[in-house]
């Protein structure tokens, strides 16, 4: 069974790679967000020169594909993306440096840097995400100005990642002033383990 299931994998691999060589444009986007889900080392150079493709549907299937890549070329490929003049290609560029990527390097935090302050919400909350991931504590007075009753998952995520006690009064502040059906789902579940992370010593009905 294995054996049957890796040669299938391997064929699939195999359609996808003639995929990208395909002169059809919609059998190429195919072909690359395909080899997002079945990631192949020789499919990494053409989704790098795709990253410059006119088309931003091609680009964006391109900034989803390559944060399955752990390589130098995806990560400048997904750097460059990440200043796109297209939102969604920015917001699945940034999401891949910041939380798929394992790489920290100067290049990549600059460019996260740049997208905490982008015009798509989104892309802020990738970029603050990626940063606190990376334990970037630069980023703790940014999150405290936001964390408030209309912040969203982001910002919780972000306050569990940097695990810091400094954002403790204002997560439990928040706690406080949630009422009835507020206390309950998962962006509160997501309040409930920032503060958690942020108070280790946290006594177990502190979030009643």
């Amino acid at each position: 069974m294995g054996g049957a299931m890796e040669y299938a994998l391997d064929a699939r691999q195999a359609l996808l790679l003639a995929g990208l060589m395909d002169s059809h444009s919609g059998v190429v986007c195919a072909a690359v967000s395909g080899l997002g889900h079945r990631p192949h080392p020789d499919a990494l150079e053409t989704l790098v020169v795709l990253a410059r493709h006119a088309d931003s549907a091609m680009r964006w299937n391109v900034a989803v594909s390559l944060g399955c890549y752990q390589d130098p070329a995806a990560i400048g490929a997904l750097i460059q993306l990440a200043t796109d003049v297209d939102s969604d290609v920015r917001d699945w560029a940034t999401f891949g440096l910041g939380t798929l990527q394992n790489a920290d390097t100067p290049g990549l935090r600059e460019v996260l840097w740049r997208n905490l302050n982008d015009e798509d919400e989104d892309v802020r909350g990738e970029a603050l995400v990626g940063l606190a991931a990376r334990q970037d504590l630069r980023v703790i007075d940014h999150l405290l100005a936001q964390l408030g009753p209309e912040c969203r998952v982001y910002q919780l995520d972000a306050a569990e990642q940097l695990a810091s006690p400094l954002l403790l009064p204002a997560l439990q502040a928040l706690a406080d002033g949630l009422q009835g059906s507020e206390r309950e789902g998962y962006w509160f579940g997501c309040l409930q383990s920032a503060v958690e992370a942020c108070s280790p010593a946290l006594a177990p009905d502190s979030l009643g």
